[in-house]
This record gives structure tokens, C-alpha cells and sequence, in this order.
């Protein structure tokens, strides 16, 4: 926990410094705290990745940070100490039960980001993406090596510019601090909600009773609880602000919204609120048109490149504005990707031979939290026009509804699984109850318990065998005594690796115990040779070396038999 504490301090120095100096280059003149942090993460993500078309995010970039940071706490140092001052006001003046719960969520928060990870895409590929960027920045044509690497979350590369590598190999505990600066924002809009009476303020305070399940998500570096979280601030600029947003907040909506796209494609269907108002206040924000077609000029170019060095593609998985290089992944294996990913929403039963009426039913009967949460959706979407029909706000409420639709015909055709309409799932699940208790002391109730309900897995072990149908995932971290000074390691295994060979280059393996797709902790490079052999078996693809270095990339060549 101390070693996270320290390590949550120079994210909060170096997001606040990026902070003001993004809002310094675009004119923006927001004081809140969370808004001003979350531009600061933009800021980052987006250095960290020019940065890594180049060279790697090791001591060299750190030291630049260094730098960075350093002139910048001179430069606005009477900003900076404002800001904090600000900061311990707002927690001053919370009512005291917001405080209690609050100092115990960052407490509770830390203690779980010291705890094993639970989430087994971890060990997958958070781990090993987040490592090949330390050591060698963004490699061409990684995804030959291990198809998942293909998708390079922008939070995976956000992550690798906070987990100094170059000291242990200790820190993946982005995901912690988010929700921790979520928490204050969540609280503030909860505690002014007496005098302003508006819904909103009630909606984003009360996303706290889902604590308990963003908890699994914070020892690992997902990306979903940041669009989770992020998401929520979206809506909740949008009702605030209604479609005649003024400039300043258009253009933090439209850096969110950027960033989480950025961060998963997933959230392409945000892209529609933005656009919206644009167009409906065209003539307001038509000064702002230089400052938003740069942003999204810039993230669009890095999300091409990126996608570009790491697949071959332009827009992964997707061969469209086909580009020839050496490095390009074969259709056949984004083909297999697809089509596992696909039957993965259907706890990995197979569904080609059933018809449209007959899949969804499939989908919505998945067994466990999968279906419950299939089940849940559908029935909010089913039920929300009530909710539409009875606000205020009919309009804004309308374009969320109708994004929530959206998103779930675009993840239908790639992967329905419920973490990619979950941030949408929260929306309508929280507004409706808010549309219609409409106080909020059953808020409280349910927020204080789902905050203390945290304490349990972390004190016991709990076995989720009733929510989970995988074998991988079917207890929670606990906390140790240890884990008050050292948090545990990047990966929940403690598994041995081998040295093999294939085309040339050696990598390592992890020991048959690990899962298909598992990868670890290993070193560099690192992939399971069930995996490499079963491609080679079915596929007649084997990755190889472009050249005889490792940062040069990898290639797949076709296998004789």
C-alpha cells in the first residue's frame, strides 16, 4: 500500500501539471479537480504514445517527465498551490458522512490495488503490451506474436508511462487512482445535490453503488473501468450542459469522449454527442473549430499509426485503406480473433448454425453474471422510454437511450459481451432509479453499503463459482499483512517459464498449468507455445523475427505443412 500511496503521488503531480498545461494550450478554464486531472491523463497518453512510435518508455522518458514537471511546478506554482488548497476545501466541506465514506473507498482502494489481480485478461495481454512498451516502445507487427496484442489499449499505454520499470516490477495501479478521483467528483455532486436539486448531480454520485464491482477492476490495468467511469462524466456534462453546451465544456466533452475512443474503439458511438451539439451550435463554437479539428486530427493520426506498427492495419481488425507492409497480420488468424472473441459473449459456444432470433436468445441465457447482465440491459432498454417520456430533459436523455442502442448493434457484430455496453448499462440503470426514488437517503444507504460490502472479499476468501463459469477466475484477491508496505507482483500466477525456439528467435513459455492464451509475467518475449502450436497445426502460420532484433518486430511466415 505504501508503495502505491508513493506511486499515486507522482500521478497526481504529473496529471496535474499536464492538466494545466493542456488547459494552458486550449484556452480552458475549468477548476473543477476530476476534469482537471482526467485532461491531464489525455495530455499524457497522448506524449507517451509520440514518444513510443520511436523509442521505448523507460528512464530516458521518465527523466524528460522529470523535466516536464519540474519547469511546470515553477511555471504554475501559484496555480498548483490553488488548486490543492481547493482541493481540501472541497473535501472540508463535505457533509461528514461523505467524508467518512470517502477516506474509507481510498482506503479500501488501496489496499485492494496492493492484492493479486483478478482479471484475467491480465494475463492474457495487459501485462506483456505494457512491458513491450517499456522495453521498446510500439514494435511492428506484434500482433503476429500474440493475436491479442493486437488491440493496444491507449490506457495500457497510459499505464506504462506510471509503473517505473527501470525500479521493480511492482506498478500496474493506474485503475486505483482513477476511481479515487472519480470518488470526489461522485461526492461533490452528492453533497450539493440539496441546493441544486438536479438530477445529474444525484445520477453521477449515486454510480457509487456499483463500488463493489468496479473494485475487481482496480488491481489490474483495464481499460473498462475507465470507460466505465469516464463515460459517466460524459452523460453527466450533457445533462448539465444540454445541447447549448458553452465552449469550454464542448471541448472537455469532446477530449473525453476522444480519449475514450482512444482508449477502446468500443466507444466510437460517444463520437455522435459531439457532433450533435456542434451542429446545433454551430455559430457559438465555430471559434473553436481549429482547437477541436487539431484534437481530432491528432488522436485519429495516433490511433491509425498505432494501429499501423502494431497489425499492419489501419483500423484493426478491419482491412479497409489497405496498406502493404511486411508485417501485416494474416486474415486468416484476425479471422480466428473474431470469430473467438465472437463466441466468447456465448460463454464460447458455438453459434454459426442458429439463426438471429435464435443467437440472441442464446446471448441472453448465457450462464451466470454474463446472462444477468444480458438480461438486465435488455430489460433497462425495454423500460427506459418511460423514463424518457416522464423527464425534463427529454432530448439529451433520448441521445443517450439512443447510443445505448447503437452500442449494442455495433458490439452484436463483433463481441456482445457485457463489458462493452456496461458504461451505457450503468446510465440507465442508475437514471432510472434516480427518475424514480428521487431521493436521496436510499442513495446513501446503498452507496455506504456497497463501499463496506468492498471489505469483505478483500478480508475473506470468497469463492465466485455461482457468478463465473471460468476456471481461471473463481476466487478474489485477499489482502495480506505484507501487502501494507509491498503490493503483490503484475501477475496472480506464480508459474515457471521456458526457454523454446521457433523460426530462429527463442522466447518463453509459460508452464502447462497456465491457460491457452496466457502469457503472465514472463520476460520478453513471451507467448504460450500451445497457442504457437496450434496456429502452426490449423493455420500454417508461424511468427518470425523481421530482422534478428527484437525491436524490429515480428512478421507471420507460411509453415510448409
Amino acid at each position: 500500500m505504501l508503495y502505491i500511496l508513493i506511486s499515486w503521488v507522482y500521478i497526481f503531480i504529473t496529471t496535474l501539471n499536464f492538466g494545466f498545461l493542456f488547459k494552458k494550450i486550449f484556452g480552458i478554464k475549468s477548476y473543477n479537480f476530476t476534469i482537471h486531472h482526467i485532461l491531464g491523463l489525455f495530455l499524457y497518453t497522448i506524449t507517451i504514445t509520440l514518444f513510443s512510435f520511436f523509442y521505448r518508455i523507460h528512464y530516458e522518458f521518465y527523466l524528460g517527465i522529470l523535466i516536464i514537471n519540474l519547469f511546470s511546478i515553477y511555471h504554475f506554482k501559484k496555480d498548483i498551490k490553488q488548486h490543492v488548497l481547493n482541493l481540501v476545501q472541497s473535501i472540508k466541506s463535505l457533509h461528514y458522512n461523505y467524508r467518512i465514506l470517502l477516506i474509507s473507498l481510498c482506503i479500501i482502494t488501496l489496499a485492494q490495488s496492493a492484492t493479486k489481480p483478478y482479471l484475467i485478461d491480465n494475463e492474457s495481454y495487459y501485462i506483456q503490451t505494457i512491458k513491450w512498451v517499456n522495453e521498446y516502445g510500439l514494435v511492428k507487427g506484434l500482433a503476429n506474436l500474440h493475436m491479442f496484442f493486437g488491440f493496444y489499449s491507449g490506457w495500457h499505454i497510459l499505464q506504462s508511462g506510471f509503473n517505473f520499470p527501470f525500479i521493480n516490477d511492482l506498478f500496474n495501479d493506474l485503475n486505483g487512482y482513477l476511481l479515487i478521483f472519480y470518488s470526489v467528483f461522485a461526492f461533490q455532486k452528492l453533497d450539493g445535490f440539496k441546493k441544486s436539486k438536479i438530477k445529474a448531480d444525484l445520477f453521477i454520485g449515486s454510480v457509487l453503488i456499483f463500488s463493489l464491482f468496479f473494485m475487481q477492476f482496480i488491481n489490474a490495468p483495464s481499460p473498462d473501468l475507465a470507460i466505465f467511469l469516464i463515460s459517466q462524466i460524459v452523460f453527466y456534462l450533457f445533462l448539465v450542459e444540454g445541447t447549448n453546451m458553452k465552449a469550454d465544456n464542448f471541448l472537455i466533452l469532446l477530449c473525453f469522449i476522444l480519449f475514450l475512443c482512444f482508449i477502446k474503439v468500443t466507444a466510437v458511438a460517444l463520437v455522435i454527442i459531439p457532433i450533435y451539439i456542434f451542429i446545433k451550435n454551430y455559430t457559438s463554437l465555430k471559434k473553436d473549430l481549429l482547437k477541436c479539428t487539431i484534437l481530432c486530427s491528432v488522436l485519429l493520426l495516433f490511433f491509425l499509426i498505432k494501429n499501423l506498427i502494431i497489425t499492419g492495419y489501419l483500423i484493426y481488425p478491419f482491412d479497409v485503406f489497405n496498406i502493404n507492409v511486411d508485417w501485416k497480420q494474416p486474415k486468416e488468424l484476425i479471422d480466428l480473433y473474431k470469430h473467438g472473441t465472437f463466441i466468447t459473449a456465448f460463454d464460447n459456444v458455438e453459434v454459426d448454425h442458429l439463426n438471429l432470433f435464435e443467437r440472441f436468445f442464446a446471448w441472453l441465457n448465457t450462464a451466470k453474471l454474463h446472462g444477468v447482465f444480458n438480461k438486465l440491459y435488455i430489460l433497462l432498454l425495454f423500460l427506459f422510454p418511460i423514463i424518457i417520456y416522464r423527464s425534463k430533459q427529454k432530448l439529451e436523455i433520448g441521445i443517450v437511450y439512443f447510443l445505448a442502442v447503437l452500442q449494442l448493434i455495433i458490439v452484436w457484430n463483433s463481441s456482445a459481451q457485457y463489458r462493452y455496453y456496461f458504461g451505457f448499462l450503468i446510465f440507465l440503470f442508475v437514471f432510472g432509479m434516480v427518475s424514480i426514488l428521487k431521493t436521496k437517503r436510499v442513495f446513501n444507504i446503498m452507496i455506504t453499503l456497497s463501499i463496506y460490502a468492498c471489505l469483505i472479499p478483500l478480508i475473506f476468501n470468497i469463492s465466485i463459482k455461482t457468478l463465473s463459469s471460468n476456471a481461471f477466475a473463481m476466487e478474489l484477491s485477499q489482502f495480506k499483512l505484507s501487502n501494507i508496505i509491498i503490493p503483490e507482483g503484475k501477475s496472480k500466477y506464480n508459474i515457471q517459464f521456458t526457454k523454446e525456439s521457433i523460426n530462429g528467435f527463442n522466447y518463453n513459455s509459460p508452464d502447462d498449468t497456465m491457460f491457452f492464451w496466457g502469457t503472465g509475467n514472463g520476460e520478453l518475449p513471451c507467448v504460450n507455445k500451445k497457442q504457437l502450436e496450434y496456429i502452426k497445426t490449423y493455420y500454417h502460420y508461424t511468427p518470425t523475427l523481421r530482422s534478428g532484433k527484437l525491436k524490429d518486430g515480428f512478421k507471420s511466415v507460411k509453415t510448409n505443412f
